[in-house]
C-alpha cells in the first residue's frame, strides 16, 4: 500500500487556478480541508508561464540538468516527500524523445530524485498516434519503456458491439512492474471532478460482478420468456447476452454482453438454465429457459 507522506506535484500544463479547482474535488471527495492537506505535506506547484525544463541537450548532444532540477533535487532532499509527480515530458524534457541515450539520461536524473527521497516519481506523458493505434502508451522509443521500473497507461474504453460508447469511462492498464506482478486493470468513471474506480470492476469484487451478472441474466430470461420472446445461446439475431445487454437492467446494473455471456455459460454448467426445444419435430428449434 502507499506510504502516507509528503508528496510534490509540479505541473507544466495548468495555471494555478485550474490545479486549486481540481484539489477542490479532491478535498470535498474525501471529506478534508485545504488546511489539513497543506499541513500533511502536498507541495503544489504550477510552471505555467515560466520555465519548466529540468533537462536539456549541450552541443556535444549530451542531456545536463538544469537550474529548475536543481532547485526540484534540493527540494526532495528537505523534503523527502512518498511521491513526486511530473506533468508532463514534453513540457518538462528539452531533448530529443527518439534518441535512446538522451531519453536514458534524462530517466537517470529523475531516478536520482526518487533515490534521493527515498520515495517514488511519477512523470506524466501523451500518447503519440501510433502509441493509441498499438495500444503501447508510448511517444518517441522504447527505452522509455525500458528505462522505468513500472508504467501504466490510462485510456478510453472501447464499448462492446452492442453497446453505447461512455465518453466517461477510462482504464488504467499496467503495461510494466519490475517489482512484482502485474496488476489488474482498473477501470475509472469520470464524476464530481475525480476519475474513481468503478464499483464492482476490482479484481477483489470480480465474484460479485459475476453474481451480479447471473442474476440479471437470469431476471431478464424470466422477463423474455413471460413475454413469449425467444432467446438462444447461439450466436445470431436471437442471442442472448447481446439482446439482454441492451436493456435498461443490464445497463443500470453495469453488466455488458461480454459479462452476460460469461454467466451464462457459468448457468448452464450450474444447470440453472437449459435449452428448451420448440416448434414442429421435423424442424426442431431451441431457446433458452430457467429450471424450475
Amino acid at each position: 500500500m502507499p506510504e502516507s507522506g509528503p508528496a510534490i506535484f509540479i505541473d507544466a500544463e495548468d495555471d494555478g487556478k485550474v490545479l486549486h479547482r481540481r484539489l477542490a474535488a479532491v478535498v470535498n471527495h474525501y471529506g478534508t480541508t485545504f488546511k489539513d492537506i497543506i499541513e500533511g505535506g502536498l507541495h503544489l506547484l504550477s510552471l505555467t508561464g515560466l520555465d519548466p525544463v529540468l533537462a536539456a541537450t549541450t552541443r556535444s548532444g549530451r542531456i545536463e540538468p538544469t537550474s529548475r532540477y536543481k532547485q526540484l533535487l534540493e527540494a526532495a532532499g528537505d523534503i523527502r516527500p512518498k511521491m513526486i509527480g511530473i506533468a508532463s515530458s514534453a513540457n518538462v524534457y528539452a531533448g530529443s524523445e527518439i534518441d535512446r541515450s538522451q531519453v536514458q539520461q534524462f530517466i537517470d536524473l529523475l531516478t536520482a530524485l526518487a533515490q534521493l527521497a527515498n520515495g517514488a516519481l511519477v512523470l506524466i506523458s501523451h500518447p503519440s498516434l501510433t502509441g493509441i493505434a498499438t495500444d503501447t502508451g508510448l511517444s518517441g522509443n522504447t527505452q522509455w519503456h525500458n528505462a522505468v521500473r513500472a508504467r501504466f497507461y490510462m485510456k478510453g474504453v472501447k464499448p462492446e458491439a452492442d453497446e453505447q460508447p461512455d465518453s466517461d469511462l477510462r482504464e488504467i492498464v499496467f503495461k510494466k512492474n519490475n517489482y512484482g506482478p502485474i496488476s489488474d486493470s482498473v477501470v475509472l468513471r469520470y464524476q464530481n471532478g475525480l476519475f474513481l474506480p468503478v464499483p464492482g470492476v476490482a479484481s477483489l469484487d470480480r465474484l460479485a460482478r459475476e453474481a451480479k451478472a447471473e442474476e440479471v441474466f437470469l431476471d431478464l430470461l424470466r422477463r423474455f420468456t413471460a413475454e413469449n420472446r425467444y432467446v438462444s445461446s447461439s450466436l445470431g439475431p436471437t442471442y442472448a447476452p447481446a439482446l439482454f445487454a441492451r436493456e435498461d437492467t443490464a445497463r443500470k446494473a453495469g453488466v455488458n454482453s461480454t459479462s452476460l455471456a460469461a454467466a451464462m455459460r457459468h448457468l448452464f454448467e450450474t444447470g440453472k438454465i437449459y435449452n428448451e426445444p420448440h416448434g414442429k419435430a421435423s424442424r426442431k428449434r431451441f431457446h433458452l429457459a430457467v429450471k424450475s
